[in-house]
């Protein structure tokens, strides 16, 4: 995919997503997002709404099941400096998909695994101990698997290569002066 179109799906995905409390709001003081670098299949940026910068990482799966359920999914790691959260990890399946209502996700990397719960059309760890946890795993391993059930059809498994998420994240930290 190219790094334009990540960075307009990573903008529209972000905008709702970051606006938090502000609402609408608060999305339409948002900045574009600025591109701090590609780091393999990882890319880095950061914007701004009213209360400040928004700095995350956004990847795309390297391989996805079912093949034949067309989807634009991605994973994304924000920091929001002016809310205090940071490390914060989400998992957008992409169109064309639902959650199974009250479903799980469970996001695996290497041999740890964390389940996480949904909300819309998003899945969310479920506090700042297991985000922290995760973006660690993240870092320090090779892959990512996210597993979901949906509303119709057969399950999915999208499938993460972790190459660069480390460079990424540290360009995140930096522009939003993250210390680890």
């Amino acid at each position: 995919m190219s790094t334009k179109h990540w960075a307009a799906v990573a903008a529209l995905a972000a905008i709702p997503l970051l606006a938090g409390p502000a609402g609408a709001a608060g999305a339409a003081t948002t900045t574009a997002p600025k591109q701090l670098g590609e780091f393999h299949s990882w890319t880095a940026y950061t914007m701004a709404d009213g209360k400040g910068e928004i700095c995350y990482v956004v990847g795309a799966p390297k391989s996805q099941e079912p093949t034949k359920v067309k989807r634009d999914a991605h994973l994304l790691v924000t920091h929001r400096p002016a809310d205090k959260a940071f490390n914060v990890v989400s998992v957008e399946p992409g169109q064309n998909f639902a959650f199974a209502k009250g479903a799980d996700v469970t996001v695996a990397i290497d041999k740890q695994s964390f389940d996480f719960f949904t909300a819309s059309d998003t899945a969310w760890s479920r506090d700042s101990d297991t985000d922290k946890a995760v973006v660690t795993a993240m870092a320090k391993g090779k892959e990512l698997t996210v597993k979901a059930k949906p509303a119709k059809g057969a399950d999915v498994s999208d499938v993460y290569a972790l190459a660069g998420f480390g460079e990424a994240l540290g360009a995140i930290d930096k522009a939003c002066k993250v210390k680890r």
